[in-house]
């Protein structure tokens, strides 16, 4: 193997495993903790790939600023969508409450 190319294997054989990993999770009952290995999975992958393949790790400080300002801003638009989901009132909708109708004159 090349010294070039022997970063990316590395991390294409660790991308696999985790997808094996996140795979056979999938498949046992754990509860929540599938839900919490599932995103720490999900967080591994996408910093191997951003710091080997789109070569974060080696890149110039603004670029990699840049890259830190977007996972930022996607974090507190996550939060925010949270907060909004977990501060709202259940309101049913009209056509999910059943309506009785009155009898009618002359009918029946």
């Amino acid at each position: 193997m090349e010294k070039s190319t022997r970063p990316l294997t590395i991390t294409w054989f660790a991308l696999l495993v985790l997808l094996a990993l996140s795979a056979a999770t999938a498949w046992l009952p754990l509860g929540w903790m599938n839900t919490a290995i599932g995103m720490a999975v999900a967080l591994l992958k996408a910093l191997l790939v951003a710091m080997v393949f789109m070569r974060l790790r080696a890149s110039h400080p603004l670029l990699r600023l840049t890259a830190l300002a977007g996972v930022v801003v996607l974090a507190l638009l996550l939060v925010l969508s949270g907060a909004d989901y977990a501060t709202r009132s259940e309101v049913a909708a009209p056509w999910q409450t059943p309506v009785t109708q009155p009898a009618r004159l002359g009918s029946g």
